[in-house]
């Protein structure tokens, strides 16, 4: 076909749905300018975009001056989709989240070696069967809105990742132009509600199971993962009270906390994500601003309170914060596609935590307390007795230095447990003090026979990696 049989058939193609008055030609587009009926804009431009798409052309309708247009351009010739690498990141997937459900079940059960049968076995049903199904009822939603609207969409690619996660999501290509706004709200949304509705039944029977579990205030806190739960899961928990003391998470409630980080992560309004459609089809092309608003408040949460939001803020810049504009561009939204974004707005508060994750600190701190009065009156050649109570107010097991300082000369101190025997004691000593745990310590200190009448200060230093501190005593020889 030649350039003027071209023209003329565009032209033509136009004007089968729209008054057509003016036809401009540039190096790479025919723009014809129209004269539409703005109540029947939106479906006379879809029909045009679905005859002209079988033609290999792509219309990209134009509100400019006052005068609407449309510009059409040929269509790229169409990208044969290799599903093998669908299917192989499938199976990869599918094998990383089965080695950290093993990884999840092993730390829950308390179980030296992860893999076992029962860790493989137990980490497969209540890990990565679940969160595999969150996500790919997340994807299937989009594919199968991506071709309610007459998209052409891949199936979709998982992203493995290591343990403790397994994965770090997937999504699908869309491989042709969104045609209007409400394809972009409908697609953007579509996904964060499918997996949402298998989250919830998820995470109800997950906390159902956590429940089950035996509380335990005994173990030390510190160098564990503290998991911080987003709003939907905080109020279903309101469903299924949980009892205090709980150390370890049931993997199939990690599951359903991770697909809630899934789809707080999709949602937030920047650059091409899920969220950045929906803004995109909300806000037209100020989204662009929202966009970079929310990679800005993504590096100020990185730098202030979890790193790994600096990753995500990185990913967004490198894919690109500025989404393209749909084919229609102009027609407004309806109230249906309002009331959605405002859903979209809801699941995105409700699913989103600033800090995820946080490391309990290996906080080595412990109190003294003097059991009764720190100063007694002797004579001498005898013993004055002090006793002290330590406490671990740390998050790990302590080890306890004492040692006693500034003893007079005409004096000697040593230290030993409480109730034990002073044989073999020292003016050192070493008291290990479990989690939550206490000691008791008695200082003994005997002054010579000789010595002189009169008020004598000595200390007693206790000290671990994280803390010193010294308690003073006075013996008054009479």
């Amino acid at each position: 076909m030649d350039q003027a049989a071209e023209i003329e058939l565009v032209r033509s193609l136009v004007a089968k749905h729209f008054a057509t008055y003016d036809v401009k030609v540039s190096l790479d587009a025919v723009l014809v300018h129209i004269t539409p009926d703005v109540s029947r804009l939106e479906r006379d431009f879809d029909a045009l975009r679905k005859e002209m798409a079988a033609k290999g052309y792509i219309p990209i309708l134009e509100y400019k001056g006052g005068e609407y247009s449309v510009a059409v351009v040929r269509k790229p010739p169409a990208r044969k989709g290799r599903n093998w690498i669908n299917l192989a990141l499938l199976v990869v997937t599918m094998l990383t989240t089965i080695i950290s459900g093993a990884y999840l079940w092993a730390g829950y059960s308390s179980s030296t070696d992860m893999f076992t049968f029962d860790n493989i076995l137990f980490g497969t049903v209540f890990f990565a069967i679940p969160l595999m199904a969150i996500l790919g009822v997340h994807e299937l939603s989009h594919y199968l809105m991506s071709k309610r609207h007459g998209l052409e969409a891949s199936l979709p690619y998982f992203i493995p990742s290591i343990p403790p996660l397994g994965t770090f999501g997937a999504f699908i290509s869309i491989r042709e132009p969104m045609p209007s706004k409400k394809a972009l709200v409908d697609i953007g949304v579509a996904g964060p509600i499918g997996g949402l509705l298998v989250t919830i039944p998820v995470a109800i029977i997950g906390l159902w199971l956590n429940a089950q579990g035996v509380p335990n205030n005994s173990t030390p806190p510190g160098g564990s993962i503290v998991i911080n739960f987003p709003f939907f899961f905080n109020l279903l928990a309101l469903l299924v009270p949980q009892p205090e003391g709980i150390m370890s998470m049931h993997p199939l409630a990690f599951a359903a906390w991770v697909g809630f980080f899934v789809t707080a992560i999709n949602l937030l309004p920047a650059g091409q994500l899920d969220g950045g459609h929906v803004a995109r089809g909300l806000l037209g092309d100020r989204s662009k601003y929202l966009s970079l608003i929310t990679v800005g408040a993504l590096f100020a949460l990185g730098v202030f309170f979890y790193t790994g939001w600096l990753l995500f803020a990185a990913l967004i810049v490198f894919l690109g914060m500025k989404h393209p504009a749909p084919l229609n561009d102009v027609s407004r939204l309806d109230v249906k596609r309002l009331t959605v974004g405002a859903v979209a707005l809801v699941i995105l508060v409700g699913s989103f935590v600033a800090v995820p994750m946080e490391e309990i600190p290996m906080e080595q701190t412990f109190e003294m307390h003097v059991v009764g009065l720190n100063n007694t009156s002797v004579s001498g050649g005898q013993h004055a007795f002090f006793n002290m109570t330590l406490r671990n107010t740390g998050s790990v097991n302590i080890s306890v230095r004492m040692d006693v300082n500034d003893v007079p000369s005409t004096f000697s101190a040593i230290l030993y447990p409480t109730n034990s025997s002073s044989v073999n004691a020292t003016d050192s000593l070493s008291v290990k003090i479990t989690y939550k745990g206490t000691a008791n310590v008695t200082l003994e200190v005997q002054v010579h026979s000789l010595a002189l009448a009169g008020k004598y200060v000595l200390s007693v230093t206790a000290a671990t990696q994280g803390q010193r501190t010294t308690q003073r005593f006075t013996v008054q020889v009479i």
